[in-house]
């Protein structure tokens, strides 16, 4: 570890020390601190105080008598674990979002699916379960019972005072269920909020009754759009767990079919922001483009989406020349789509009107809100995961990070524009200097008892998984953050101020998934 990140390690544990009960590093880019329960406020405001990273992601343990939480910071590659346990009789916490507003969805998470009794929390109402979800039962503590519940009719909300548009969980501006609710003064957008959880399937749970091997295949289905990413992070994670490396050429060959999935990813992306500001000929023009995507996908994979590439200790597909060839034939034809795209965005007058100067988001006010992927680099932020912590292959290859500074919906248009061409440029780097050598390490078939965190820049953004093994056939826990739930909720607040008709677009301008968030 270079002198740097030495010295952030160290600035971080030194700002927490009046609290430290016990500090280690698991790996050289790793803190873990255990805290007192009364003592996690008072050092989290000392690492804002001191500035110090972003709150990722809080992970809930069932540990038998006790519930324990880690709330995981993130700075460049480190990532700092404040570590709190509490009674499971009476477990309480105090709310940490006052300080980090990301905190806000993952404490209501950790109440619901834990049972943690968030103290200051302001909204608690339910995140991913139902409204009359039975008291009492928390999914993710180990003696859930699974057997089913009566259903019952949720009372109607006695009439009030203000206008309130609904918007989902089913609705034309909506391509997967989520409920939105605005308050509006005439036209004009004075607040909203956001019930989510009706593509919730429990995969957390799920993986906890299922081998490593078919959890593999169970987070893949997290998400059919961003499937290799899910299934990278979560073969990172176990496979420095077993301490096993995957060889360098599967380490490009992920790297390649991460790009390529990104390619599918924006295009498809295009389309739909395009579609919700009424511009259908650039919705229809980019999803022709994306099918060329997807066939090269299918070609590579033998599969246009959860595409099954990845194995724990590596990947089951190769890139032959044929293939090669055909990626090189699909790269042509999107770069050459993309140009047309970037002067579409950047010249169109009809289209500027929907998109320039709406939805204004600040680097400070993306810092405060803890926005990741393009989104944030729409705001200034230049962070992203393949370049400040590298995984897969992407050390070996240059790669290039896309900014721009107005924050509104045009720039986050560009940004995503921009990284079509970037990462058709690595596309090709890859394929010129694709290592010899075999696609798979050998894995344990028992993973070793541990924790481990591997966190991937996505196509929304970072992607963090955490994934502990106590030693058996089955993993004890797996946490999936998704970038979704870092940005979904600045976009609600940034649609205040705005006309109710801008609000679709500035839902699409941070491109959620409700797939990925609900899991």
């Amino acid at each position: 570890m270079n002198t740097l990140l030495k010295a952030t390690l160290e600035s971080a544990q030194s700002a927490l020390n009046p609290w430290v009960q016990e500090a280690n590093t698991p790996e050289p880019t790793r803190l873990d601190v255990r805290l007192q329960a009364t003592d996690l406020r008072s050092a989290a405001e000392a690492l804002r105080s001191a500035a110090w990273g972003t709150l990722s992601a809080i992970t809930g343990l069932d540990q038998g008598e006790q519930i324990e939480v880690l709330y995981h910071f993130s700075a460049g590659r480190l990532v700092l674990t404040l570590r709190v346990t509490v009674p499971k009789s009476d477990p309480r916490l105090l709310s940490l979002s006052g300080l980090f507003p990301s905190a806000e969805l993952a404490e209501r998470e950790l109440r619901e699916m834990f049972g943690v009794e968030i103290e200051g929390l302001t909204n608690t109402d339910h995140v991913f379960l139902p409204d009359d979800w039975r008291a009492g039962d928390y999914p993710l503590r180990k003696d859930f019972s699974y057997s089913p519940q009566p259903l019952s009719q949720a009372p109607a909300e006695p009439p009030g005072q203000t206008f309130i548009i609904p918007i989902g969980p089913q609705h034309p501006a909506l391509k997967e269920p989520e409920h939105f609710r605005f308050m509006v003064e005439g036209e004009i957008v004075k607040s909203g909020t956001v019930r989510l959880g009706y593509a919730h399937r429990g995969i957390e749970k799920a993986a906890e009754a299922r081998t490593w091997t078919q959890t593999l295949y169970l987070m893949e289905r997290v998400c059919g759009i961003c499937s290799h990413a899910h299934a990278l992070g979560y073969s990172l994670a176990v496979e420095h767990l077993a301490g096993v490396e995957a060889p360098p050429r599967a380490q490009a060959i992920r790297t390649l079919i991460a790009e390529v999935e990104r390619l599918h990813s924006h295009l498809l992306w295009l389309g739909v922001a395009a579609h919700e500001a009424g511009f259908d000929t650039l919705f229809m023009y980019s999803w022709r483009d994306r099918e060329q995507v997807m066939d090269t996908l299918e070609a590579i994979t033998g599969n246009r989406v959860n595409y099954s590439a990845n194995v724990l200790g590596g990947v089951k597909v190769d890139i032959d020349p044929s293939r090669a060839e055909a990626l090189q034939r699909m790269l042509t034809a999107v770069e050459a789509r993309t140009h047309h795209y970037l002067e579409v965005v950047n010249t169109d007058a009809s289209f500027l009107r929907r998109t320039r100067g709406i939805g204004v988001m600040s680097m400070a006010q993306a810092l405060e809100a803890g926005v990741v992927g393009p989104t944030a680099r729409a705001s200034g932020l230049s962070w992203d995961v393949r370049l400040n912590a590298p995984y897969a292959a992407y050390e070996r290859y240059p790669l290039t990070v896309i900014t721009e500074t107005n924050g509104d919906l045009e720039a986050r248009f560009v940004v995503r524009v921009r990284e079509l061409l970037a990462s058709c440029t690595l596309i090709r780097a890859i394929l010129d200097d694709l290592p010899a050598g075999d696609l798979t390490a050998r894995m344990p078939r028992r993973i070793p008892a541990g924790e481990a965190i591997s966190r991937i820049e996505a196509p929304r953004g970072e992607l963090f998984y955490f994934v502990r093994s106590v030693g058996s056939d089955s993993p004890d826990r797996v946490k999936v953050r998704t970038p979704t739930m870092c940005n979904l909720t600045s976009a609600v607040a940034l649609a205040v101020g705005h006309q109710l008709a801008d609000v679709p677009m500035i839902l699409a301008g941070v491109d959620p998934c409700f797939s990925c968030n609900d899991r």
